[in-house]
């Protein structure tokens, strides 16, 4: 399947705590956030419930993705071209 499909969520890399996951509806979870205009723990814990929903988030895990999410929120307000370059995953490479 083709990154270009409409409407298809794209795979961001997020490094939580040394591991680098793919997680679907990141960038979606980051506008949102930002629309809202959310900082500190509300934009950690509402992009954890935003990911949370298509993303399968271990319950002993979730303070390191909280944690993962909200670092990469924080890259992503900062410069998203860059950012968003760096965390997309590359699904042309999959078989």
């Amino acid at each position: 399947m083709s990154s270009s499909v409409p409407n298809a969520s794209k795979i961001f890399k997020i490094d939580v705590g040394g591991d680098v996951i793919g997680l679907a509806g990141v960038e979606r979870a980051f506008l949102e956030v930002l629309k809202l205009g959310l900082k500190g723990d509300q934009a950690s814990k509402k992009l954890l419930e935003i990911v949370g929903r298509t993303n399968y988030i271990p319950k002993s895990a979730e303070r390191q993705y909280e944690w993962a999410l909200y670092l990469a929120y924080r890259n992503y307000i900062a410069d998203p071209s860059t950012v968003k370059k760096a965390m997309e995953f590359d699904q042309s490479l999959v078989c």
